[in-house]
């Protein structure tokens, strides 16, 4: 997004005044906004700043199941 800024303000160099500047950076944000990615799994979000590990997605157990004894 800021590429996106940097670039085409660049290009304008000081064609503009402050005012309008500001309103042609509002703008590229506004626009470059609608193609960002939406977080998935905000929920998770806590979990992951506590330090619970995670596996394909999902919070590890801390204690494994216990396996069954070998029947023979």
């Amino acid at each position: 997004m800021f590429a996106t800024v940097r670039h085409r303000t660049s290009r304008t160099r000081n064609c503009v005044s402050r005012a309008t500047f500001l309103g042609f950076a509002f703008k590229l944000i506004e626009e470059t906004e609608k193609s960002w990615q939406k977080i998935r799994g905000s929920e998770k979000i806590e979990l992951l700043l506590k330090g619970i590990p995670f596996k394909d997605g999902e919070p590890v157990q801390d204690n494994p199941p216990v396996q069954q004894k070998l029947a023979a």
